[in-house]
């Protein structure tokens, strides 16, 4: 599926967060979490690697998933709403005693 860019995924957080233009186009082969009513959260994954090396993407597109696989795009309606990166943000903050 090819998804539409909103000014704010591509112009505001692509640029602030370093997200290549191309990886956009890679979006068809990342997996899905559909959460009912709500926006769709793609993600890429080793089975979105292998689909990739099965329709006979370049290695330099692979390689380029493969170092942004903390990266989440959310998706709604067919259109990238804003990329994000997903690091460590299930770790629990641990309460210090002063």
């Amino acid at each position: 599926m090819n998804y539409i860019l909103t000014k704010h995924a591509r112009d505001e957080r692509g640029q602030q967060r370093a997200i290549p233009a191309r990886i956009y186009e890679l979006a068809a082969f990342a997996e899905e979490v559909k959460a009912p009513r709500h926006a769709q959260c793609l993600y890429f994954s080793r089975r979105s690697v292998q689909r990739m090396r099965a329709a006979g993407c370049c290695q330099k597109d692979i390689d380029l998933v493969e170092k942004k696989r903390n990266l989440r795009l959310i998706v709604d309606g067919g259109r990238v709403i804003t990329p994000m990166y997903a690091h460590q943000s299930k770790k629990r903050i641990k309460d210090y005693d002063r």
